[in-house]
């Protein structure tokens, strides 16, 4: 045989190699599809299904390509050399990796996206930081972890068994390659086109732009989109974004030109101009509204959604304590989150600053409180500040950052006890708040921010012996809902609605001078509705409950807020005149603040929610609103990058404006305002 006749003949394998490899990526993007259909929204047609496996093709090819690059080599020598039996042990070999290697991969991908509502992101690297063995138990117990051991297993064998079927033979024997390409220019000519298919593989694209992760959003529906790239190709481009942001010149991720100067004057309305971040968000208190909470404590309740509260599930009963707390309190409605993960959130919390992606926790600067930490500005009004969390201190250095940022008492699950109620995460929540009970005296004024942990996997609280009923799902319900609903999972929501509940009217008469305001840290990852809309799916609540210090308080008509207006809003409602910090929110019960708020991937109002990402996307909420213009939504794009642009250099780089570049000022820093 000739040796271009072995080369090829060891190709056309390589070829069916590849077109195995595709298939699968085929496969798996159909089934993730059909998984979650459910998601589609209701005009998602199916021409636009078709679309999105077809445009996943390209960002397939280039994976697929540069693994066959691995036995194509061998392929090549073969041209020179017999090794035709290394070459297809090799191929075999790269091929049974690839299918070890992918199915893992798309079994994690189908719980993660399950859990955070896309494929990766940049929460994956809270795992690098998060308490891993707790990581590890809670993913045996709460996803299946021998359902999924065993299905990756079949897939692997099954897989390999037609694998070996499929490459064993090219499509065209060695008589007919002999015959066919029996001239010097036929070898020629092939063997080019081959090298033009592998450029055109890796390319991703017959254009000149290769395949690019903008290339991804062609469909309107914002959930066949992240259907498009591959496992490794998400994860690829998480680890990009991730990368890019921790660099210095991460700020352009939201300010472009860099111009930190337009930015700050764009966010906080003005044309003044400082050369320090820090004196844009300075504000000045007016003055109490009522009596001045003595005692505030702020509930971050874990994976506490809105939609539990609305009418259209008062059937359920899974949210009655919570709701009682907002028909006797002032309730902020619509509300997003400041992240989409517990730790950024918390972060977000307690500097005041919104999550840019930087993990402000591990931060450096960190180590000292931000001028907009929330406990640094309550020390400041002479408030005694506290922390409690019903689960391990050491948790994403959870118990060091509070201390960091400001907090003088800081308690975790082990000063409770009760650990026989505990799980990998931490105490159930009644222990917990039996505890702040206990803490907390009359004697000084305090701030207490309390993390829950029940409403997480495992869900190893007995809810049943604590009063959940429910067991079925209503009439008026069942043709909306989910057919495998587990109710040991809402139990354990409907519990932390009710210890919440509970510890309010416990403090509140204990202490008539308390305020209570409850919020999530995000919004639940599991819904109920087989079609939750935009409000189900990204909504979380925030109730300020207190009927001795809310007396007289009267909430605007129309509100939405989010984590960074709480600080001002309760420094507003316990500030004496004249009282000075830092904020870049706004105060939610003053009638002449703006209508819009800023949460992770949202900007909303009273009557929308405007989805940012590749392609924003406007959501009308129920009622009547103003109309909103492309004109809006670009400046409310501007919005959110000014503000997430401002947060991610004053954790990298501090307050000071400098020039980045020879740029980013629009003013010479060496010169005052004043000169």
């Amino acid at each position: 045989m000739r040796g271009w006749d072995r080369f090829f003949n060891q190709w056309q394998k390589d070829f069916k190699l590849w077109l195995f490899f595709m298939a699968y990526f085929f496969l798996f993007r159909a089934a993730f599809i059909l998984i979650f259909r459910n998601q589609i929204d209701r005009g998602g047609t199916f021409s636009e299904v078709i679309a999105v496996l077809l445009n996943g093709i390209r960002f397939d090819s280039v994976i697929v390509t540069i693994l066959i690059l691995i036995p194509l080599c061998l392929s090549v020598i073969s041209g020179f050399v017999p090794w035709e039996k290394r070459a297809e042990r090799l191929r075999f070999a790269v091929g049974v990796v690839f299918l070890i290697l992918s199915t893992f991969l798309c079994f994690i991908t189908l719980s993660y996206f399950r859990e955070y509502g896309d494929q990766f992101n940049h929460f994956i690297f809270g795992l690098i930081y998060d308490d891993l063995m707790a990581t590890i138990l809670t993913i045996i117990k709460a996803y299946h972890f021998v359902l999924n051991t065993l299905g990756i297993v079949a897939v692997v064998i099954l897989g390999s068994y037609l694998l070996h079927l499929f490459i064993t033979t090219p499509f065209i024997q060695q008589a007919a390659t002999e015959k066919l390409f029996a001239s010097v220019t036929s070898r020629v000519a092939a063997t080019l086109l081959i090298v033009v298919l592998l450029v055109i593989g890796i390319r991703g694209s017959l254009g000149t732009v290769p395949v690019r992760e903008r290339h991804a959003a062609i469909a309107k529906d914002e959930f066949l989109n992240k259907t498009v790239l591959n496992p490794y190709k998400a994860l690829w481009y998480a680890i990009g974004q991730q990368m890019k942001l921790l660099r210095s010149g991460g700020i352009k991720v939201f300010l472009p030109d860099e111009n930190l100067l337009k930015a700050a004057q764009f966010a906080f309305s003005t044309q003044e101009q400082f050369d320090d971040l820090d004196q844009y968000m300075l504000k000045s208190a007016r003055g109490p509204k009522g009596i001045p909470p003595r005692h505030i404590f702020y509930i971050v309740a874990e994976s506490y959604s809105a939609w539990p509260l609305t009418d259209r599930y008062e059937a359920l009963h899974l949210a009655d304590g919570v709701k009682g707390l907002a028909h006797e309190g002032i309730s902020i409605d619509p509300f997003i989150s400041g992240s989409q993960g517990t730790m950024m959130t918390l972060a977000t919390i307690v500097t005041g600053l919104p999550d840019s992606g930087v993990m402000t926790n591990y931060r450096q600067s960190s180590r000292t409180p931000y001028p907009t930490s929330i406990a640094k500005i309550f020390k400041d009004m002479g408030y005694r500040t506290r922390f409690f969390y019903g689960g391990y201190l050491s948790w994403e250095r959870v118990g060091d950052f509070s201390r960091d940022q400001g907090f003088e008492e800081i308690y975790g699950g082990g000063y409770m006890g009760n650990w026989m109620s505990s799980n990998e995460w931490g105490l159930a929540d009644e222990h917990l708040f039996d505890f702040v009970l206990e803490t907390i005296k009359d004697d000084t004024p305090s701030f207490n921010l309390i993390l829950t942990t029940s409403f997480h996997p495992p869900f190893t609280v007995d809810v049943r012996s604590k009063g959940f009923t429910l067991k079925e799902i209503p009439l008026s319900l069942k043709r909306t809902c989910i057919d495998d609903v587990d109710f040991t999972v809402w139990g354990h929501l409907w519990y932390e609605d009710k210890c919440i509940a509970d510890f309010a009217r416990r403090i509140t008469m204990k202490i008539p001078k308390a305020l209570v305001v409850v919020t999530s840290d995000h919004a639940s990852r599991r819904l109920i509705s087989k079609n939750p809309d935009i409000f189900e799916k990204g909504a979380i609540p925030c109730i300020f409950y207190g009927p001795e210090v809310l007396k007289g308080v009267r909430p605007p008509s129309k509100m939405a807020g989010s984590h960074l207006d709480l600080i001002p809003t309760l420094v507003e409602l316990t500030a004496p005149p004249g009282f000075t910090y830092h904020t870049l929110g706004k105060d939610l019960l003053n009638p002449n603040s703006s209508p819009l708020a800023v949460g992770y991937g949202f900007v909303i109002g009273p009557s929308f929610f405007l989805a940012l990402g590749k392609r924003p996307r406007l959501y009308a909420l129920p009622g009547d609103g103003p109309s909103v213009t492309s004109e809006d939504i670009a400046c409310m794009e501007r919005l959110y990058d000014t503000i997430h642009g401002i947060a991610w250099w004053r954790i990298m780089h501090g307050p000071k404006i400098e020039f980045i570049h020879g740029k980013g000022t629009g003013h010479d820093p060496s010169h005052s305002p004043s000169d």
